[in-house]
């Protein structure tokens, strides 16, 4: 039995698909596409970080001057906001000052930085700070999300 094909069939499934060229040619193009909007996206991600350091470090520092109101001192650890402390500070501790099971971690997934400076100014008795994805202690100052940074004031 043979099965007879018309040329209009023949036509019509030879061009059912794509050819290599047009493949090609649309695949340049999304490389392209991507090329020059991928970065763009990378920067605002990076930036989305940052301004979300920035933030938890807002809240960390408005949570250190409700500690230091409470207890009149500074807390040696940021867990000591999470956690009441052992010693004299335990009978002022009134409440967690930070709304957490555990010290939350920046953006980069690093802990934060915390230290008392003792004999610094008062404007300035503490330093906190993010790396900001850049950990070591070898970076410039000027490259870590600190909480005295201008834009976090």
């Amino acid at each position: 039995m043979a099965i007879a094909v018309n040329s209009d069939s023949r036509a019509q499934y030879a061009r059912a698909g794509f050819s290599l060229l047009e493949i090609m040619i649309a695949v340049m193009i999304l490389g392209l596409v991507a090329g020059l909007v991928g970065p763009k996206v990378m920067q605002f991600l990076e930036d989305s970080k940052i301004r979300a350091a920035q933030t938890t470090l807002k809240i960390f520092r408005n949570s250190i001057d409700l500690y230091r109101a409470d207890i009149n001192q500074l807390p040696t650890k940021l867990k000591d906001l999470i956690k009441k402390p052992a010693g004299d500070v335990a009978k002022k501790w009134k409440h967690a000052y930070l709304d957490k099971d555990e010290e939350p971690d920046d953006p980069w997934g690093v802990k934060y930085h915390y230290k008392v400076t003792p004999g610094a100014s008062n404007n300035k008795p503490y330093e906190l700070w993010s790396w900001g994805g850049i950990e070591g202690k070898s970076e410039p100052k000027e490259k870590r999300i600190s909480v005295w940074d201008e834009k976090n004031k």
